[in-house]
């Protein structure tokens, strides 16, 4: 019985942090100043941060070369909590020894110049019906036998949540070879709304 209190006690925690951190994070991209970012070099050394000592550990890679002139502007710190949310996602949906990829792209369409990141799991993918509804608050489906109460539901509606505020936009597809892939999209600096 204690260790199901214990286990519904660090829940509960996980759930107040989180929503403790979307409050903040809502109010500091509210009225915080905004400044160019190299979104290349950010994502590029995030994954590199992801490295694991285990072998049999999910591997975190970026494919390709670190982009070159990738600025956009925003604020550093939510935008690593976007790809530390969405990495994060993946990796929770990949079998140990799985790999999770991060890719980016410089992309001009219409007119406008944006910035193209996804992050790609070999996961289960996401029900064609959840692709937008894995955004909602407390959303959460895990696949079966996971463990409960490890996820609050809240990585990727916080990550919307700071896209939407430095006027990109973010969403999910299924791969055809399997798995789920998140995509976001951010504006060049000194070009418009995605």
């Amino acid at each position: 019985m204690l260790s199901i209190v214990a286990q519904d006690v660090k829940r509960l925690d996980r759930l107040v942090t989180d929503i403790a951190r979307a409050s903040h994070i809502e109010a500091e991209t509210a009225r915080a100043d905004l400044d160019p970012v190299d979104l290349g070099q950010l994502v590029f050394e995030l994954t590199r941060a992801y490295a694991p000592d285990d072998p049999g550990a999910v591997q975190i890679g970026f494919a390709g070369a670190k982009p070159e002139n990738a600025i956009v502007w925003g604020q550093a710190g939510p935008l690593g909590q976007v790809f530390r949310n969405l990495i994060d996602n993946a990796r929770s949906f990949s079998a140990p020894g799985g790999r999770v990829t991060v890719t980016m792209e410089l992309v001009r369409s219409k007119g406008e110049a944006f910035i193209r990141t996804k992050v790609e799991d070999e996961g289960p993918g996401i029900p064609p019906e959840n692709l937008e509804t894995v955004f909602q608050r407390f959303y959460t489906q895990r696949p079966q036998g996971a463990a409960f109460g490890g996820n609050s539901g809240l990585g990727l509606s916080i990550a919307r949540q700071i896209v939407t505020a430095h006027e990109g936009r973010i969403y999910a597809q299924n791969r055809d070879e399997g798995g789920a892939r998140l995509v976001v999209e951010l504006p060049l600096a000194g070009q418009g709304k995605v």
